[in-house]
Parts: structure tokens; sequence; C-alpha cells
């Protein structure tokens, strides 16, 4: 799951603006979401207004306003103190969790199903769904040895 972030009003911040450009937002999400298809998952955008830094992950309780120079989250109604952002992490954790919970399948990227082995076959990269039922994406290792062992079996 990532949040939606205004990114472009981010860079009004001229302190921060140099080190939000170098962050590469928009890659990072892009790549997410090509491996998460890749994979069979799917990636949660949480909507860019969703309070996930201002609500209480303890009691749900909203604060109205919390400046960015705050970086300890502070509940007012059940005395709860972590870390911002830590805090922002467990509440998008509880949307992805509330969305797996509703029978939407799986929320994240997932791997692979078996390891690649050292020796033998190496994976190729392939899109899902790409070949062909009789063919499982690998391609021999490189060398010739694997035909000369085949053509000793026949």
């Amino acid at each position: 799951m990532v949040e939606d972030l205004n990114v472009t009003g981010m860079l009004g911040n001229r302190r921060l603006a140099k080190h939000i450009a170098d962050a590469g937002f928009a890659e990072i999400r892009r790549q997410l979401t090509y491996k998460a298809g890749w994979n069979g998952g799917r990636l949660l955008v949480a909507d860019r207004w969703y309070p996930s830094s201002k609500t209480c992950s303890g009691c749900g309780a909203a604060k109205a306003k919390l400046a960015l120079s705050e970086r300890e989250y502070h509940c007012q109604a059940c005395g709860l103190a972590m870390d911002r952002d830590r805090h922002a992490a467990q509440n998008l954790a509880a949307l992805a969790a509330e969305f797996d919970t509703a029978g939407s399948g799986p929320v994240a990227a997932r791997g692979a199903d078996q390891k690649t082995r050292v020796r033998g076959q190496v994976a190729a990269k392939r899109e899902p769904g790409t070949a062909p039922a009789d063919q499982t994406g690998t391609v021999p290792p490189q060398g010739g040895t694997t035909n000369r062992v085949l053509a000793k079996a026949r």
C-alpha cells in the first residue's frame, strides 16, 4: 500500500524540494505497480486526503491540525505516543488489512512460488500469461552440457 502524495505541493517547500525531487516518487510507484502486477498482486493506493498521520491508531481519534515539525504523534484522547511516520505506516497497514478482509484478494505483490535453482535452468523475464502452456519460461544453462546429457539419455 502506498499513499498518493501531492509531490508538486511538497516541492514548494524550499528546504525540502531538492530532496523530494531526488527521491523519484513517481518512479518508485511505477516500479511497485509493475512488480505487483507482474507477480499476480496489486498495489493499493491510499487517497491523498486519507489522514494517516492525523488519526490515532489506538483509539481512532483524529487531530484537526498536525504540523510537519511535530515528528512524534501524541494522542490527546488515549495518550498514545510514537514516531509520526511509524504511526502513519500502522494506519496504512490497517487500511490495507480492511481491503484484504473484504475478500478483494491479495493486497501486495508476492514473490515466485519456487526459488530459482543454483544449477540447471535459469529463469527468464516474461510478463504473466505470455508463455505457452507447454513452456515453463526458463532457458537451459549456457555451455551446451545439457544437449550432450539429453543426447545420451535418448
